[in-house]
């Protein structure tokens, strides 16, 4: 007898299912998100068709800091890690509850899609509808999970070792200033001392920062004076619990030697994988900024696709990227 649901049901029980019923079965067994509580779970959340996220530091700050005001109002998200790449980030959480996890997840990226779509006068979705999740359990896992999370860089020759990305904030385990010199408070320029002061007011006030406040203070600093801000940001709105992170391993510098030995491995998540370097994404970026103002290089995306065919022309010939590459910094429909 044929059943309306796709399925046909014979006489020894078994059931038949044709594609339909099958796409069904898959869907649902992914909304069963496996989880465990009090262990890290490997969170992996991509752009929306795998576009790019971050064009500047200002878009690294202000998700960081939407991030970590969610993270500290959360009562029940503890972070470990979190690594920001152009097109995805990862993070390593730990909840007693999934709806903990989701719940924190779908905060801090609707409030960052928001706050992004806003300061350019874009519309859309801008992040995957479903981050992908993997509980850890048992030390040889975790292991790999934290090696992988911050070797991500170093997969995609961002750095040669993985303390040396800015974005993985690992180098700011035991090091306040590790991108900028350390300025004396009686040396330190006005301009620097009273954006110091307004971020220790927005981040008591459980606040992140923003596109115009940062935009005011870059242009009041100078290239030196802007890196020390961003290093006093990072440590400011911290929302790592590097006590429980090195806790894994007999010290910060055992857990450094494992990191750098070791990649890491993750064979539990759906990721989009490449071979090709993420270098491109800054050279695409270089020349954009050497051929127009740093406002206009966020707003690209927005362009009409005449426009953006132009540009991804020119980015063709001047670098290194693929055209998949190309696409995803433009924001075009990958196709093929």
């Amino acid at each position: 007898m044929r059943a309306s649901s796709g399925a046909v049901r014979i006489s020894d029980n078994r059931l038949i299912v044709n594609n339909i019923g099958i796409a069904k079965i898959y869907r649902d067994m992914r909304k069963k998100r496996r989880f465990y509580k009090d262990v890290p779970n490997h969170i992996y959340q991509r752009a929306h068709n795998g576009f790019n996220l971050f064009y500047c530091d200002e878009d690294r700050l202000v998700f960081y800091t939407i991030f970590s005001v969610c993270a500290k109002t959360a009562s029940d998200v503890k972070v470990l890690g979190l690594c920001l790449m152009y097109d995805h980030f990862h993070s390593l959480l730990v909840s007693e509850k999934v709806e903990s996890i989701s719940a924190f997840m779908d905060h801090c990226t609707s409030w960052f899609a928001r706050v992004f779509n806003g300061s350019i006068g874009r519309k859309g979705r801008l992040f995957h509808k479903n981050f992908g999740s993997a509980p850890k359990w048992g030390l040889k896992k975790i292991h790999s999970a934290i090696a992988y999370l911050f070797n991500n860089p170093v997969e995609k020759q961002l750095c040669v070792k993985a303390e040396q990305f800015r974005w993985s904030f690992l180098p700011y385990i035991n090091d306040t200033n590790p991108f900028s010199g350390r300025t004396s408070p009686r040396k330190m320029p006005v301009a620097l001392k009273r954006a110091r002061k307004e971020v220790d007011w927005m981040c008591s006030v459980g606040e992140p920062v923003n596109y115009p406040v940062l935009k005011r203070w870059r242009n009041s600093l100078d290239s030196k004076q802007w890196e020390e801000l961003i290093d006093y940001i990072i440590i400011r709105y911290c929302p790592f619990d590097y006590s429980d992170l090195v806790s894994y391993y007999d010290s910060y510098d055992s857990m450094l030697t494992a990191i750098n030995s070791n990649t890491g491995g993750e064979y539990d998540l759906r990721e989009e994988f490449n071979a090709f370097s993420d270098q491109a994404y800054g050279e695409m970026l270089s020349y954009c900024r050497r051929t127009m103002d740093d406002a206009v290089v966020r707003r690209l995306i927005t362009w009409p696709e005449d426009r953006k065919m132009d540009l991804f022309r020119q980015l063709k010939v001047v670098t290194s990227a693929t055209d998949r590459q190309i696409c995803k910094f433009l924001h075009l429909d990958i196709r093929g």
